[in-house]
């Protein structure tokens, strides 16, 4: 074979060559490509037992008989996750809400696109959160409301993750004697984790999909003894510390319902 026929094929052979290498510009491209995702939304009740919460100071009778009214029912939701149908979680970690009477539509944010079988939440605020300023944080309209610090201006490791109160029938008869009762729940031992019954959902698009639950104030007194006047304050940072504090955040979770 003459070396002008070897040079052609040497010629071809890198050509080919060429035309098959895959250009790192359209790897970029495809890396680059976005996420599809909708809009997660909580639709989030306030209830007393099986009673709908239409406005403050107005008592609602449970099941039991036991009378409650609320003055005021708010609390913190962050750290949101939903969870796969195989059981991947994906993150939603900035997302700070807080939940009062007056609102019951919040928008938790965007979502990849998919099938999805739960959520999950913290209540209360992370303690990177806990420890900012309001006025000079990016998340300054959930933070800067003075009903939900310790005090009377907000201070690290200062902010109530759960404020309610109200009045509550304490007789052991159930004979409408009202006792006024206050529970601010807070501190980074009191940071609570709600994971929501499985239920499938699907987020699709550009569209929002709504999480429908119920946050049922009646909850809190599980296990508490209210005939004992002692059980009916929960006020302070120092009061956190006891063994009611600790009785009332392990109901926290116990308070979150589907609807």
């Amino acid at each position: 074979m003459s070396k002008k026929i070897i040079y052609m094929f040497l010629i071809f052979g890198l050509g080919f060559s060429s035309c098959e290498k895959p250009n790192p510009d359209d790897e970029d491209k495809d890396e680059q490509k976005p996420v599809p995702t909708g809009t997660l939304r909580f639709h989030l009740h306030t209830y007393v037992e099986n009673n709908e919460v239409d406005g403050y100071n107005i008592s609602y009778t449970t099941d039991a008989g036991r009378q409650i009214s609320l003055s005021i029912a708010q609390v913190y939701i962050s750290n949101v996750q939903v969870v796969k149908l195989d059981g991947s979680v994906i993150n939603l970690p900035d997302t700070i809400l807080l939940k009062t009477l007056a609102d019951e539509t919040y928008t938790v944010g965007k979502v990849p696109v998919g099938n999805y079988k739960g959520i999950r939440f913290k209540v209360g605020l992370s303690a990177a959160y806990d420890a900012q300023n309001p006025v000079l944080s990016k998340d300054s309209a959930a933070l800067n409301h003075s009903e939900m610090w310790f005090g009377n201006t907000a201070q690290s490791d200062g902010y109530i993750f759960m404020n309610v109160q109200g009045s509550v029938d304490t007789t052991s008869d159930l004979s409408g004697v009202m006792m006024p009762f206050i529970y601010k729940v807070g501190t980074a031992s009191n940071y609570v984790s709600v994971n929501m019954p499985e239920q499938n959902f699907s987020i699709l698009e550009n569209q929002v999909e709504y999480a429908h639950m119920v946050l049922d104030c009646s909850k809190l007194f599980n296990g508490i003894k209210l005939n004992e006047a002692a059980n009916l304050s929960l006020a302070g940072k120092a009061d956190n510390n006891s063994a009611l504090a600790q009785k009332i955040a392990a109901n926290i979770p116990l308070m979150f319902k589907l609807e």
